[in-house]
């Protein structure tokens, strides 16, 4: 039976040369022509190396934090090692098809994270303006109130405003994704209270709409578009967290190199965030404010959302290493 080495000496083994690989990815600076010729063999040596230390890392610790960095590192190293064009179709698909999706995946625990903080405070909002709805009152002006429960299917958006209303929803749900994941900077506390805020915000909402026509017109109108848009915007504070993340918590990298594989990463998490806010913008528009069937508006929230989750979670897996 194969014996597991534990992480702390897996990483204490490897820790002098992993170090020295981020130094000279660093030196580099996105050109392997800032190394001298001594230090380009040793980073060809050493991307070697943590490839293959990579491989053990993804059989025997597939959930440590350390695989994930190692990860980062080895795909800052092969950027170098294996140079493009920046705009080759070659670099743009394996970017598109591979690194976006394992980058994303790799945040998941960070995900899940902005997804509890979004939806824990919109549950306890709703909970707390259900059982008190003198209190949930007072969250939105009377206007506003009058405005939401006299919204109908259909009636939204008016037609001649949707040409224009698209680009405007974009804007505006990139702008919340952007300050979500600009909030990393803050070691995380402005992603944080971003979400709480618009998820309290969205349960007293739907809690002073309880028992209303308005309720349900509200969450039909949003079920076109909001699996996409929801999911937009944990991804972009995921990746808000993972760089507050590195800056708490460097592990075996100086806190500089820590950071700068986390900020690498989570671009890469907020260029797809956009992509996917774009298109739930477009739906918005042009889906959710018509007198399509509740049944249609849920299948093509459903069938997007699951087309995006899926994209995230299975594309560009790297194939399984043998146990051996």
């Amino acid at each position: 039976m194969r014996a597991v080495q534990s992480v702390d000496r897996f990483v204490e083994d490897r820790r002098a040369r992993w170090a020295r690989l981020a130094q000279l990815v660093t030196d580099a600076r996105g050109r392997v022509s800032r190394l001298g010729a001594a230090e380009v063999l040793e980073l060809g040596e050493l991307y070697r190396v943590a490839t293959s230390d990579l491989a053990i890392a993804r059989r025997d610790h597939p959930r440590d934090v350390v695989t994930e960095r190692l990860n980062d590192l080895v795909a800052s190293a092969h950027a170098l090692v294996y140079s493009e064009a920046p705009t080759s179709a070659r670099r743009f698909r394996r970017f598109v098809a591979s690194e976006v999706p394992a980058t994303a995946r790799a945040g998941l625990p960070f995900t899940l994270v902005a997804l509890a903080a979004l939806l824990l405070p919109a549950l306890v909002s709703y909970g707390a303006g259900v059982l008190a709805p003198d209190v949930a009152a007072t969250a939105l002006s009377e206007e506003s109130k009058q405005q939401l429960a006299q919204r109908r299917p259909g009636s939204e958006i008016p037609l001649e405003m949707r040409p224009i209303a698209g680009p405007l929803i974009v804007a505006n749900n990139v702008r919340v994704a952007v300050v979500a994941f600009a909030g990393g900077a803050t070691a995380g506390v402005l992603t944080l209270f971003v979400l709480v805020l618009n998820g309290a915000a969205l349960g007293a909402v739907f809690a002073v709409l309880h028992d209303t026509e308005g309720s349900g017109a509200l969450l039909t109108f949003v079920l076109a578009h909001g699996f996409l848009e929801i999911s937009a915007i944990v991804l972009s504070a995921g990746a808000g967290l993972q760089i507050g993340w590195a800056m708490l918590h460097p592990g075996d990298l100086r806190r500089r190199d820590a950071l700068r594989l986390a900020g690498e990463r989570a671009i890469r998490v907020l260029l797809l965030t956009v992509a996917v806010l774009a298109v739930a913008g477009v739906i918005e528009a042009s889906v959710s404010p018509t007198l399509l069937p509740v049944w249609a508006k849920l299948l093509v929230g459903a069938t997007t959302g699951a087309a995006l989750w899926a994209y995230v979670l299975l594309a560009g897996r790297p194939p399984k290493v043998s146990a051996g």
